[in-house]
């Protein structure tokens, strides 16, 4: 046999290996992300630890299917998500959970507004089966007029508790108040949700399926041991032949004008009141003012040393908790909100205080301290939420789902650094006002 040596080359590697390892230790997410096309769907793959099992997630766009079924049967795109779940033309549920089961995978799907959202975990090895559950049940659901009976009770039971909440009932009326009927995050009201439950049929949620459900405008994301080329074709095969699908809709009606209001929501023996007090913003995740404005509403209200809780809770013992936050900012123009809870006795100082708060830090804005000492904790945040598999996929759907360059992952922590309290101050005084907020205190009223 035939020896070959390769002394010679010895200087050569050890150059190569100088130039290209200080390279990759630099290359970012962005840079390992390997993105094709599989048939019409966007596929993204990355690379990590443990090679040995994957993280799927996903988004299938369903069109103007959310404003359509508010004008028609907002039901309908809830109960078509829920039956996936439950049998497919080939399988019954309890085919697909033992399937799961056997090998410790796991697949789910969930309709959120304008979209289909898909989750799922298995063994690098059983990915195939994965992917082929994942589209069987996608594309061939089995839609049995039992499980709809089985679905709109589910369903109709989400909707009584929530009607029972403070909390849900406070942020339902606040977003119909701030958002137009037809916006992606405006709710649809109690009684009108569960007349639409009762109504929808089997043949309404067939031809829900069949008008916005299909492959194209999808994006598909693994992470972990997954290699590119393989889950290209894998995925390819499984939507094969599957046509339909509509893109996501990132346009909706014009806002409200925003304009100061009270509302009050009598309920019978609530131990607390839930108090919701915002305003719709010009502002979506991927704008400019967004990383300015999160860091300024981080200061408000996030966590204990946020001046919400300083203040409203450890200095004057109002609240068990209160925080400010941005919402429904992914595809649409989205809200600012605070949100807390009082005992019936302590509302009117709470809420008071809450406004104190409020009008000072947007009349005065935050201070270079504050800012200092946030920065690293928004960092740490964002690097702790790509720690696992599953976190990563999500965080890279996020992205994609955002209209975000994926870039925008790797350059968080120096658009953090280089934030500056001009501009802090800048996005707060533009784009929200305390005398125009919208207060919604929904409970059980102390009287007077």
């Amino acid at each position: 046999m035939m020896r070959v040596r390769f002394n010679y080359l010895r200087p050569w590697l050890v150059l190569f290996a100088a130039l290209w390892l200080p390279v990759a230790a630099q290359a970012g997410i962005a840079d390992r992300v390997v993105r094709s096309r599989a048939g019409s769907i966007d596929l993204l793959v990355y690379p990590m630890a443990p090679q040995e099992m994957v993280s799927v997630s996903g988004v299938m766009p369903l069109g103007d299917a959310d404003a359509a079924s508010k004008a028609a049967n907002p039901a309908v795109p809830l109960l078509t998500g829920m039956l996936l779940q439950e049998g497919s033309a080939r399988r019954d549920k309890v085919a697909i959970s033992a399937l799961l089961d056997s090998l410790g995978a796991q697949l789910s799907f969930r309709t959120e507004g304008g979209y289909v959202g898909i989750r799922g975990q298995s063994l690098t090895k059983d990915l195939p089966t994965l992917i082929e559950l994942m589209a069987e049940q996608l594309r061939l659901p089995a839609f049995k007029a039992e499980e709809l009976a089985k679905a709109k009770t589910r369903l109709e039971a989400q909707v009584r508790q929530r009607g029972e909440n403070p909390s849900a009932q406070a942020a339902e009326a606040l977003y119909r108040s701030i958002y137009p009927d037809a916006h992606l995050n405006a709710p649809v009201p109690r009684e009108r949700m569960l007349q639409a439950i009762a109504s929808a049929t089997l043949d309404d949620i067939k031809a829900f399926h069949q008008a916005y459900y299909g492959p194209a405008h999808m994006t598909l994301v693994v992470v972990g041991g997954a290699d590119p080329r393989r889950l290209q074709s894998w995925v390819t095969d499984a939507f094969a032949g599957w046509s339909g699908g509509m893109a996501l809709v990132r346009q909706g009606p014009p806002r409200k004008a925003n304009q100061a209001d009270t509302q009050r929501i009598a309920m019978k023996d609530k131990a607390s009141i839930s108090v919701m007090l915002g305003q719709a913003i010009d502002v979506r995740a991927n704008d400019a003012d967004f990383l300015p404005l999160s860091a300024a509403v981080n200061i408000l209200g996030s966590g204990f040393t946020g001046r919400l809780m300083a203040s409203v809770r450890d200095k004057e013992g109002l609240t068990y908790g209160i925080r400010a936050s941005l919402s429904g900012l992914s595809l649409m123009d989205g809200g600012f909100l605070v949100n807390t809870s009082f005992a019936p006795p302590l509302l009117d100082k709470g809420v008071a205080s809450t406004r104190r708060v409020l009008d000072t830090w947007w009349k005065q804005g935050i201070t270079q301290a504050e800012l200092d000492a946030r920065k690293d904790g928004m960092i740490g945040r964002h690097q702790v939420a790509m720690e696992t598999t599953g976190q990563m996929a999500a965080m890279l759907t996020q992205t994609v789902l955002q209209d975000q360059p994926l870039s925008d992952l790797d350059t968080y922590p120096e658009r953090v650094r280089a934030l500056t309290v001009d501009e802090v101050n800048a996005a707060i005084r533009k784009h929200l006002d305390p005398s125009k907020m919208v207060l919604v205190e929904a409970g059980t009223f102390a009287e007077k």
